[in-house]
């Protein structure tokens, strides 16, 4: 091996790509160089997610450098989806994403014999590269002593730098090693096949018209048959294709198997370099997280324990955010107040207070629960125990044919569900990958959490049992089990009758424990809630101005007349009954002593500040046994003001009437009684309805469709909140009419219907992408809402029979 420097220096902003094998630590290394100056976005044409940052580095830090985040992958070796992009993605062969200019390889100390393994086939691709030598601290606890001088003179001088990512240990001297990655040449790892496979390179080499290739891409094609590297090479090369066959026969006939050899030549240079620079300094013991698992992996306790700690998450989603929550519940409805008071009733000022503020401050409300979700699921990833977790769960997929690897997926859709359908390019069998797929949507996605939320908090008591649970996060935790069970049931109907396979062997590594960086987690958290609050602010804020329109339109001016009419002679009449009680009142003061005048203006300010009727009574009878001598002018006054609060409620009731009626003469509500009677037996009138169908795009919208509906047929604004005008709706026609229409049967069947439909587009679209066909997406979307109909259907019918 050889490594130089070279005096240039790159003029652009130079591109370095982070990579490693799975759970080494690579994400929390790429979170401690960059910190918060990350941006998520997917490569061009493929729909994996990039993570890409900037950090600085160099003399005085005037150097910027954008570091990417590559999926992790234990070879070069790429059958999956998910492995192709990230070795294109290394080879610098994606479209429109530059090649990166050095590369940080990422090794794990506690499995460091297997990382120089991957190490290898990273210097094939011919780039700068820096070693990172994470979790040295573990290693140091098993008793491996590492001797990096020696390590970085076995590479050929590559810089090899000891990490501890978690806790930022050795950050700063990783930087300052990529700082210099421009400025260095590539080292190789040498001829290391043998000759046959070097022949080959050569003679591929030699063939090669114009295209220039690496090293790396040429033995991908020579190993990996029927890969897409090899198809991707002979549509750019189609001459060497009996080259390349006359050259795979000669390497067979001399070792037997193409992986065999490459396995082998890697292997045993990693395996000699690993006794190289490794010593063993204490015999083989009992590691800490070996002793964990003996608890959290036990056959009896792991599942119990497992089960525990989702009830927390779930417990303390609902716990912790309801403080915050209600901060920005009352800030919104302030908000709205302010905005309703500083412009002109009309169309413009409904839309921002109706449709943007009620609608879109509806979802922001839920940001709390949000975070605390993702916090608890970032925890749980970098502390590793999400993959014990899988090895548990894998126990229960057994009986339905699915395996672990499915539930990561699954597991990863809990935050959402395409990312958790991306996942699955890591399950190499077609028919378990497209199982997965079909049933991902039905894990329970952050955004039906704001769904849940509301229901649960309008309609589930808060009852606390045992000292330490509560109803409301029971009901929770059990409607997140029904996402798992139907898609435990799903799985084995279709495992049984669509894709008639036998179940793989799950083999899964589990990482070492480690406490979660808490600048990563903070990080990870803060991508997640932007992801959520951006979707507001645009999928969200446009279907909520098209519902308000839907709902404001067409606004006639006749039912403004009639009401404003009715409000006028409203006004005028308690003005004349006024009158008189004024005048009643004028000739009691005449016989009031001159000593009680004052006691008189006291007895007024006591009836100014009352602003209830029923309250108005109680202050009137203890007026009444204070003052006995001042009876008269006491009723005068109290009448006074009883007209005053009186006018109030009834002009109140006329502009809630008037909202209703033009709500109710909205082409929102043409569309949604013509539909209502569909959803009739789930117990939803016309407006849960509509707010249901308009959520298909996207779940969350639900709550900002009731939202703006609510506050469209309500005058109410900011005082009372949306789940108070829930509980009060009731229904305005039919059999029904003057019935609450939200009760805790409703509240179920909203609920559940959630459960189990498929309402994302986006979901949908990946569908498509993932199977390349539009049979399974839209198959997906007709079994899941076929299947939340009837059980929705179900429970409304069974809680109506068992409760009334």
């Amino acid at each position: 091996m050889s490594h130089r420097s070279t005096t240039g220096s790159a003029a652009h902003m130079a591109t370095v790509a982070i990579c490693g094998n799975p759970n080494c630590g690579k994400t929390t290394i790429f979170n401690a160089i960059t910190g918060l100056s990350q941006r998520v976005a997917n490569y061009p044409g493929v729909t994996v997610e990039r993570v890409s940052g900037r950090f600085s580095a160099g003399p005085d830090e005037k150097r910027t450098f954008t570091l990417v985040d590559i999926p992790g992958t234990y070879s070069l070796s790429a059958f999956s989806p998910d492995e192709e992009v990230a070795i294109s993605a290394l080879i610098g062969q994606l479209r429109d994403t530059p090649a990166p200019d050095g590369i940080i390889c990422v090794l794990d100390a506690t499995n460091l014999e297997r990382s120089l393994a991957f190490l290898f086939q990273v210097l094939e691709i011919e780039r700068p590269t820096v070693v990172a030598v994470n979790m040295i601290d573990l290693a140091k606890r098993r008793g491996l002593q590492i001797d990096f001088e020696e390590l970085s003179q076995a590479l050929g001088g590559i810089p090899v730098v000891p990490v501890i990512g978690n806790r930022r240990m050795g950050i700063d001297a990783l930087k300052a090693a990529a700082a210099e990655l421009p400025n260095l040449e590539p080292v190789s790892p040498g001829e290391i096949y043998g000759p046959e496979v070097e022949q080959l390179i050569g003679s591929l080499q030699k063939d090669s018209e114009d295209g220039y290739h690496s090293r790396a891409e040429r033995l991908r094609v020579i190993f990996d048959a029927d890969s897409p590297a090899e198809e991707r090479f002979l549509a750019e090369e189609p001459d060497v294709g009996d080259t390349l066959r006359e050259g795979r026969r000669r390497i067979r006939e001399a070792h037997g198997s193409l992986s065999l050899v490459e396995k082998e030549a890697v292997s045993t240079k990693s395996a000699v370099l690993f006794r190289r620079v490794v010593t063993v300094v204490k015999p083989g013991r009992i590691s800490n997280s070996e002793r964990i698992d003996m608890v959290l992996l036990h056959s009896i306790m792991g599942p119990i324990l497992l089960a525990l700690i989702m009830m927390v998450v779930f417990q303390s989603i609902f716990s912790w955010s309801e403080p915050i929550m209600n901060l920005i519940d009352s800030f919104f409805g302030t908000l709205a107040s302010h905005v309703k008071t500083m412009m002109a009733p009309g169309p413009l000022q409904s839309l921002l207070t109706d449709g943007v503020i009620g609608g879109v401050g509806s979802v922001l409300v839920f940001i709390p629960q949000i975070v605390i979700l993702f916090l608890f699921i970032s925890i749980l990833e970098d502390s590793g125990y999400m993959s014990r977790a899988a090895f548990l769960v894998d126990r229960l997929f057994r009986w339905c044919g699915l395996s672990g690897k499915s539930f990561i997926p699954m597991l990863s859709s809990f935050a959402c569900t395409v990312p958790g359908i991306l996942a699955t390019r890591t399950i190499e069998d077609r028919k378990l990958r497209f199982i997965t797929i079909l049933v991902a949507p039905l894990m329970t996605c952050s955004a039906r959490l704001p769904v849940y939320a509301i229901m649960i908090a309008a309609f589930v008591p808060y009852r606390v049992y045992f000292g330490v649970l509560n109803l409301q996060g029971i009901v929770l935790t059990a409607l997140y089990l029904l996402g798992i069970v139907a898609a435990i049931v799903v799985s084995y109907v279709l495992k049984r009758i669509v894709f008639k396979t036998e179940r793989g062997t799950f083999l899964m590594e589990l990482p070492s424990y480690k406490v979660p960086l808490l600048r990563s987690v903070v990080v990870r958290v803060i991508n997640r809630a932007k992801s959520f609050v951006l979707r507001a602010g645009t999928v969200i804020l446009a279907i909520t101005i098209i519902i308000w329109a839907l709902s404001y339109f067409p606004h006639d001016d006749a039912i403004t007349g009639e009401y404003t009419l009715q409000a006028e002679t409203a006004r005028q009449e308690t003005d004349e009954t006024v009158a008189i009680y004024v005048a009643q009142l004028n000739d009691s003061k005449e016989s009031v002593p001159v000593e009680q005048q004052e006691t008189l203006g006291h007895i007024r300010e006591r009836f100014a500040f009352v602003n209830d009727i029923a309250e108005l009574s109680v202050v009137r009878s203890e007026m009444d046994r204070q003052y006995e001598d001042m009876l008269s002018p006491i009723s005068a006054v109290y009448e006074i003001r009883r007209q005053e609060l009186t006018l109030g409620v009834t002009l109140n009731e006329l502009r809630n009437a008037e909202a209703g009626a033009h709500l109710r003469n909205s082409y929102f509500a043409g569309i949604g009684k013509t539909l209502e009677p569909i959803f009739l037996p789930l117990g939803w009138d016309w407006k849960i309805t509509m707010a249901t169908l308009a959520a298909f795009p996207a779940r969350e919208v639900i709550i900002a469709t009731i939202g703006t509906i609510y506050n469209l047929g309500s005058e109410d604004g900011g005082e009372l909140s949306l789940i108070d005008k829930m509980r009060q709706a009731r229904w305005e026609d039919g059999p029904r009419r003057g019935q609450l229409v939200f009760s805790p049967a409703v509240a179920l069947s909203i609920m559940v219907f959630f459960a189990l439909s498929l309402q994302c587009g986006a979901t949908i679209v990946t569908i498509r992408r993932e199977t390349g066909s539009w049979w399974y997406a839209s198959g997906t979307f007709a079994y899941m809402t076929v299947l939340a109909y009837l059980a929705a259907f179900s429970v409304y019918q069974l809680s109506r029979w068992m409760w009334g």
